[in-house]
């Protein structure tokens, strides 16, 4: 199915799908983040996170990391790409003694 610009189900989607946040202008690493904003975004990774303080939710999203959603603040993709490779890093050192 091919969607025509400017009809009904094009403006639906466009609607619906959360706007991700531009990419930071620096990149962001792993360690330069505190304990806090690490925990957040593998929280946010896993879903809704409740417990996210307005602060640090608007702290990941300057970055880049996260993004607002009108359900509340979500994970970017940058955000998402960021922790997955953090995960599978962390498992490969594990498996390579």
């Amino acid at each position: 199915m091919t969607l025509r610009p400017g009809s009904l189900r094009s403006r639906r989607r466009a609607e619906a799908a959360p706007q991700d946040a531009p990419e930071p202008a620096v990149e962001v690493s792993w360690d330069d983040l505190t304990e806090a904003e690490r925990t957040a975004l593998k929280r946010l990774n896993r879903g809704f996170y409740p417990g996210l303080s307005q602060e640090l939710g608007e702290r990941l999203t300057g970055l880049g990391l996260a993004v607002a959603r009108p359900d509340g603040i979500g994970i970017s993709r940058a955000g998402r790409e960021l922790v997955i490779d953090t995960l599978l890093k962390a498992r490969l050192d594990d498996t390579n003694p």
